[in-house]
């Protein structure tokens, strides 16, 4: 079966966009089945309308690693960033199809290993000010909804590391047990080994992204300290490449990358074997949540809580006909064929 169209359309997100909000799907078809994935950001859309939706048609639906390379290879130097962003939600757009063709759910054709029908799920809350008056009640309400643990965000903004682990150890204590902290690349070096020192015993699951750049010397610097500092990296990997070389210098605390920004499903399954053959917890980036889950209830021995991101999930899946919410922590697997996904259509 080949690739015999793909195109861009634009998607009904059952209300009003507001800036940054995804409004497009990538469509796929063969034999006469369609494969999706969406909602889509702009950007990586436009890449594939121009350029990299004509270099698929023709290609055979299931030689997925085939493909993908055949994409980087039409990027050439742009392979990075937008480029590997757009080649994901071609590639997830893909296994869609082939799942639609084999009547079987995407998660199902990863692993000939039984699959989980319920996925842990971990929240995010990167908006909210762990400063302001409502915190303590609005970390309590999402701690108490049974998800594996929350996420929230700490940036620099001219704190002291004091400060900065006082907020910490508040939000572990309102959550009633250790939370994830995303400093969303605002910390330096200096900061984070002054934080580590400060932080209270047994507050903090992870640091994510402190550092402005996925710095492997860094990163080793503040692992290496006396009083470590648990970091957390990955979505900004756009390679199997850069993804060993980092995991192979410093070991993080959890693993990150977006199933999406990475490449797709076919470079994601390649970064979770390199972080099993490292022993390093993986814990996807919410941001292409549905093949996140799939991964996710395929390689449960490698790939934990998935991250549900609160505010800003709930936005995009406006877009979806059945959208997949948290129920005690855990969303269920879709049993539909391909990734289950059903696009309200404009």
């Amino acid at each position: 079966m080949l690739i015999d169209s793909v195109e861009v359309v634009a998607v009904d997100t059952g209300g009003p966009c507001e800036a940054g909000d995804p409004w497009q799907a990538v469509l796929v078809r063969a034999d006469g089945a369609v494969g999706c994935f969406g909602p889509v950001d702009e950007l990586p859309a436009a890449v594939v309308a121009a350029r990299l939706g004509a270099s698929a048609v023709g290609w055979p639906v299931t030689d997925h690693r085939g493909l993908v390379r055949h994409l980087f290879a039409q990027l050439g130097q742009h392979r990075a960033g937008l480029g590997s962003w757009a080649v994901g939600v071609l590639d997830c757009a893909v296994w869609d199809l082939h799942g639609v063709l084999a009547e079987r759910p995407v998660a199902r054709l990863l692993t000939e290993e039984p699959v989980a029908g319920r996925v842990p799920v971990y929240a995010s809350w990167l908006s909210l000010d762990l400063r302001s008056d409502d915190a303590e009640g609005a970390v309590r309400r999402t701690a108490g909804q049974g998800f594996a643990f929350t996420k929230w965000a700490v940036r620099a903004a001219g704190e002291s590391a004091r400060s900065i682990a006082a907020l910490a150890g508040r939000a572990s204590a309102w959550a009633g047990g250790p939370v994830a902290i995303d400093a969303l690349g605002t910390w330096d070096a200096a900061l984070g080994r002054a934080v580590a020192r400060a932080l209270p015993e047994g507050a903090v699951r992870w640091v994510e992204d402190p550092l402005p750049e996925t710095d492997c010397q860094e990163y080793r610097r503040l692992h290496d300290e006396k009083s470590p500092l648990p970091v957390a990296f990955g979505e900004r990997v756009t390679s199997a490449v850069g993804a060993r070389r980092l995991l192979s210098g410093c070991r993080p605390a959890a693993f990150t990358f977006d199933v999406a920004w990475c490449g797709g499903i076919t470079e994601a399954l390649r970064l979770l074997d390199l972080a099993r053959v490292a022993s390093v917890p993986v814990h996807l980036h919410g941001r292409a949540l549905v093949p996140a889950v799939h991964l996710a209830a395929a390689f449960p021995q490698v790939a934990g809580a998935v991250e549900y991101q609160l505010v800003w999930e709930s936005r995009r899946q406006r877009a979806l006909a059945h959208p997949l919410k948290p129920d005690d922590g855990h969303i269920a697997l879709p049993d539909r064929p391909g990734l289950g996904l059903t696009l309200r259509w404009l």
